[in-house]
């Protein structure tokens, strides 16, 4: 019988009112590509989604003040993190001076962008800093095509260091 590595912890920063479609969408291509997320915020250890009429609720594992880059393998941040902007453009300089991969996906590009000193893009565009260079795209995929896309980076530069 073979065993699966266990997953690597990918930072994922939300804040309140967490976007449930795209907290899907970043759980479903992570897991695709043995990655886990792990929800960080500086709010309250709860925080709620709505997903139509339903409420779901979701549990913050670390606080962001306690994330060390190197126990995690990149962040993502949520649509909502300019609602805490500070936090998440000191945790995004944090994971990019690590040099860890720092993934914005649709609503929240623009804290990556204006890291690197670029005009915030367009709402429906994704965004990632791999290593200083920006990288972004638009459609109405774009947060899966750049997680699955940052993922397969990832797993090329384990491959490389194995």
């Amino acid at each position: 019988m073979r065993h699966r590595q266990s997953p690597t912890r990918v930072a994922t920063f939300v804040a309140e009112a967490v976007n449930i479609r795209q907290m899907q969408t970043t759980t479903e291509a992570l897991q695709r590509n043995n990655r886990r997320a792990v929800l960080v915020s500086d709010q309250h250890a709860l925080l709620r989604g709505f997903n139509g009429p339903a409420e779901l609720n979701f549990a913050i594992a670390e606080l962001t003040a306690d994330v060390d880059p190197a126990t995690h393998e990149a962040l993502v941040l949520m649509d909502g993190s300019d609602k805490l902007d500070a936090s998440a453009r000191d945790l995004a300089k944090r994971f990019m001076d690590a040099g860890k991969p720092v993934i914005a996906l649709s609503g929240a590009a623009g804290l990556v962008s204006a890291l690197v000193g670029n005009d915030a893009p367009s709402a429906d565009t994704a965004s990632a800093l791999i290593d200083g260079q920006l990288y972004q795209v638009t459609d109405e995929d774009a947060d899966w095509k750049l997680l699955t896309a940052v993922s397969e980076r990832l797993d090329a530069q384990q491959a490389v260091h194995a």
